[in-house]
């Protein structure tokens, strides 16, 4: 997928541009009408001042953006074996599965009472190199982000369950597992206490069995490997529970 530089905003600005044009013709109508009655055109300085301050911030504006330096064009895709991206400046930046730290979305949901929007953003953190970040100028980036991260899952699920077997603790940021649970610091739960662990409405909820609300709450949204530690507390919570 590649990204679409911002586009020049004709909408928000075409109304400043109106009514500067409209109020200066109305400023100089009644500046020659007082030149021409009373030979003070200056009666209508105020109007005059009131009308270039629109056509002010619509100049600045166009002067600003038709100056600003050029955003580059991006590229960037996933393979069989890792990710990539591409600048139009002849920059790349490709990294293995084996090569990277965390996927990390943050799908965020705003609304204002009246309509809804949702913001995206994807995070590829590299073990060693710089972070490849993709948002909403990139077309398509929910379906993109939601393939990648499977892609990354099924490469990342076994190297991760052959940690655990080996009696490693894996880190996801607010939590982490091992063999025999999950939780963070001293607060751990074992996987037979675990009836569910799942996402509902932007929060992971880890539930204990027998309790009405969730053990542990935590936001989905910046959650990095949400779909491998979803994978792996499923698969540890089976087990210790046959």
């Amino acid at each position: 997928m590649q990204n679409e530089p911002k586009r020049f905003p004709w909408g928000a600005l075409l109304p400043f541009g109106v009514l500067g044009v409209f109020l200066g013709w109305l400023a100089l109508s009644y500046a020659i009408e007082d030149q021409r009655e009373q030979g003070a055109w200056y009666y209508s300085l105020p109007l005059l001042i009131l009308a270039a301050i629109p056509l002010g911030l619509v100049g600045f504006f166009l002067f600003t953006w038709f100056l600003r330096p050029r955003p580059p064009q991006l590229w960037v895709a996933w393979y069989e074996h890792g990710a990539l991206w591409h600048s139009d400046r002849g920059e790349t930046k490709a990294y293995t599965w084996d090569e990277i730290a965390a996927v990390t979305r943050q799908d965020v949901k705003v609304t204002n009472g009246v309509t809804s929007a949702t913001t995206h953003r994807l995070t590829i953190t590299p073990e060693q190199g710089a972070e490849i970040v993709a948002g909403d100028d990139f077309h398509g980036i929910a379906a993109f982000a939601a393939g990648l991260g499977d892609a990354f899952s099924r490469a990342r699920v076994p190297r991760d369950a052959a940690l655990l077997e080996a009696g490693e603790r894996i880190d996801f940021g607010l939590v982490d597992m091992d063999i025999s649970g999950i939780g963070r610091g001293s607060r751990r739960i074992g996987w037979r206490e675990v009836e569910r662990v799942e996402v509902t409405q932007g929060l992971v909820e880890i539930r204990r069995r027998g309790d009405r609300k969730p053990w542990m709450t935590l936001p989905a949204p910046g959650f990095p490997n949400l779909p491998v530690f979803l994978t792996l507390a499923d698969a540890l919570r089976r087990r210790h529970q046959s």
